[in-house]
């Protein structure tokens, strides 16, 4: 498919955007940015038009693709007056319905890692979300391997914790 598409077939560009689009778009909404559809829309629309000198296998592709998200995301940030330090702040709610439990789940994921530090917040999404190994998330986020496992390890604390705590106030304990 990537192979495909490298040679401008745009049936196996749209494969490509039907693999991903949703992981890119989830990305850039539970890192705060305002206008996800309209960052993911320049982040497909770069894809398109460098596809050709793509180089790689389905990892490379898709850690090309998020290096691609990432950079707009700060872009779009940097448009705004943000700064990336802030990402998690203005994520937009997710409808949470009895019927549907991946979207309830999904909406109680993002409240929890609201309240992380952004830089924290960054990399649990690129690890769950993203899928990612540290290896790859420190090179997307220019850090080393040891400071993202550091701030995975504090992070996912954090969520146990903040977890116990939430389940404390259910309980009444």
């Amino acid at each position: 498919m990537i192979r495909r598409a490298r040679k401008g077939e745009r049936r196996a560009l749209g494969q490509l955007w039907r693999a991903f689009h949703a992981p890119v778009l989830r990305y850039l909404r539970s890192l705060g940015v305002a206008d996800a559809d309209d960052v993911a829309s320049d982040v497909w629309e770069s894809v398109a038009s460098s596809m050709k000198r793509f180089d790689g296998g389905p990892d490379d592709f898709r850690r090309w693709l998020f290096t691609i998200a990432r950079r707009r995301m700060i872009d779009d940030f940097r448009r705004r007056g943000r700064r990336i330090e802030d990402p998690v702040e203005n994520v937009p709610e997710v409808p949470r319905s009895p019927d549907v439990a991946p979207g309830r789940a999904w909406a109680d994921a993002i409240e929890l890692v609201r309240r992380l530090p952004p830089q924290q917040a960054e990399v649990v999404v690129l690890r769950v979300l993203g899928g990612f190994s540290v290896e790859e998330t420190a090179q997307l986020t220019d850090r080393s391997p040891g400071a993202v496992r550091v701030m995975t390890h504090r992070a996912l604390r954090t969520l146990r914790d903040q977890i116990s705590a939430d389940q404390g106030i259910l309980t009444g304990a």
